[in-house]
């Protein structure tokens, strides 16, 4: 009982295919935000070694999209925490490593954002 009452508590991970895994701050300190255009997040490398990374959505960003949503997509959106970790784990399949003082600033959008930001449901 106790073992199915922790693999309930745990955070999901995504895995990158390269061996990193990004766990979102926010499923485990419920003091970290999950809305708005800044997301933490624990990445571990194939190592074990775990750094906590940042992401922040840029503001132009952030209009361009949410003009391409048709006023979908709000600051308080989730899509803002999705499209944060895609953003990251692209960083860190193209580059194998950690980014450069643990932060990313995201001013270009991937296919992917362009294509969800259109079909984005406000109720995801």
């Amino acid at each position: 009982m106790v073992d199915r009452m922790a693999q309930h508590d745990r955070p999901i991970e995504f895995q990158t295919d390269n061996g990193f895994s990004i766990i979102r701050l926010s499923d485990i300190n419920n003091s970290i935000p999950a809305t708005g255009l800044v997301h933490q997040f624990l990445v571990r490398d194939p190592d074990g070694f775990e750094l906590e990374v940042t992401v922040e959505i840029s503001e132009t960003l952030a209009n361009a999209l949410a003009w391409r949503s048709r006023g979908r997509l709000s600051r308080d959106s989730s899509f803002w925490l999705y499209c944060a970790e895609r953003h990251l784990a692209e960083y860190l399949w193209d580059n194998e490593d950690y980014p450069p003082d643990g932060k990313i600033i995201v001013n270009e959008p991937i296919l992917d954002d362009l294509n969800l930001a259109r079909r984005w449901d406000t109720e995801m």
